[in-house]
């Protein structure tokens, strides 16, 4: 008799403990929203497996106990089976409540997890572009005909009538001591129609280049392009001079040249030099923007060079190259350097020169931030 007594009681303890502990739990949860750690399958099947293990030693220590809880289970059934259906209820609500706040955190690790890396990937960016320009302002002070390095982020845009390019600065490091003309940031319109033709007489002016047969090539429309714009440029009055007969002037300047080779032979843009130095110098950052576009209409040399066309005497020996580079990341820059060259140089020298300072400068780029040209 003594032992049923124990048994009752210890299981008493035991059950009596752990609905406590359950609907203590529960009500934190709802609270605190915070789930106890121990609500889980396993740890339920570990409490079942203690209680299973006290009522056997009971049962080996008295048979008749069996006996007796028969008989009371049988006088108690619903009590218990309602008590077990709402353990049971309890239990999976917590389970639940438990698997939520878990899909929870597993998603606001995800996002955390992704700001982390949306910040290491800006940090990185941080330092590779402070890697760059310590390796611009030491390219600058250990090479004495380099006074100058801007770079400028650009767009190309376009739409049925113009062909505009945006450019941008975006970093400029100069020599100390020297001064620099910058351009913060200026549109270019082209007439789309003259571009395009442009393009098209090109590319027959030029089929040489796959043909490798000069008798192929036909500069008839090219020639006419040429004529068609310096004919209007002639007729226009100079006081009725604007941007848009500057970008045409520009593009008598790119022709120019392909003319002279093409027909090889030398001549003269034929513009009053009043007309000549009202177009040139009206806007700001042509040169490059006539670099960019050249690239655009792949009309380019290796290694493109313009003049300082200013009044400064500290600066009329001065030289630009431009350098067009892509980044891994698809951002598009030029880069500007300006070249401090000698009047006693030949024109051969200079252009030596320029492009030994040019390429060492794209080494330095390639080393520094693994820039795709």
């Amino acid at each position: 008799m003594i032992w049923t007594i124990v048994a009752i009681v210890l299981i008493g303890i035991l059950t009596g403990l752990f609905f406590r502990n359950l609907l203590h739990s529960w009500i934190l949860s709802i609270k605190l929203k915070k789930i106890p750690s121990w609500i889980s399958p396993n740890s339920l099947l570990n409490i079942v497996s203690v209680l299973l293990a006290i009522l056997s030693v009971a049962f080996t220590i008295d048979v008749s106990l069996i006996e007796s809880i028969n008989t009371h289970f049988t006088n108690n059934g619903q009590m218990y089976l309602i008590i077990f259906l709402i353990t049971l209820v309890i239990t999976f609500y917590n389970m639940n409540i438990k698997a939520d706040k878990i899909q929870y955190l597993e998603k606001q690790l995800d996002s955390e997890t992704k700001k982390l890396w949306e910040n290491y990937a800006e940090l990185n960016e941080f330092y590779r572009q402070k890697s760059l320009f310590n390796a611009m302002e030491i390219f600058i002070n250990s090479t004495p005909t380099v006074v100058s390095i801007q770079r400028y982020k650009y767009r190309i845009l376009k739409n049925h009538k113009f062909l505009k390019i945006i450019i941008n600065g975006d970093h400029t490091t100069v020599r100390e001591g020297d001064d620099l003309n910058l351009v913060s940031q200026a549109y270019f319109e082209f007439n789309l129609e003259e571009i395009n033709a442009i393009i098209s007489a090109y590319l027959k002016a030029t089929v040489s280049f796959k043909t490798y047969n000069e008798k192929d090539d036909d500069i008839e429309e090219l020639e006419d392009i040429y004529l068609k714009l310096l004919k209007e440029l002639d007729n226009l009055p100079i006081e009725k001079i604007n941007n848009s007969y500057t970008y045409k002037f520009e593009l008598v300047k790119l022709l120019h040249p392909l003319l002279e080779k093409s027909m090889n032979v030398n001549f003269d843009i034929e513009l009053s030099q009043e007309k000549i130095q009202k177009l040139n110098g009206r806007k700001s950052g042509i040169d490059i923007a006539m670099f960019l576009l050249k690239d655009y209409m792949s009309i380019k040399s290796s290694l493109d060079l313009f003049n300082y066309k200013g009044t400064s005497d500290s600066k009329k020996a001065r030289m630009y190259s431009n350098l067009q580079l892509t980044n891994n990341l698809g951002e598009n820059f030029v880069y500007v350097i300006a070249h401090q060259t000698d009047d006693n140089w030949t024109q051969d020298k200079v252009i030596q020169k320029i492009e030994e300072d040019t390429k060492k400068f794209l080494e330095i780029i390639d080393a520094e931030v693994h820039f795709i040209s």
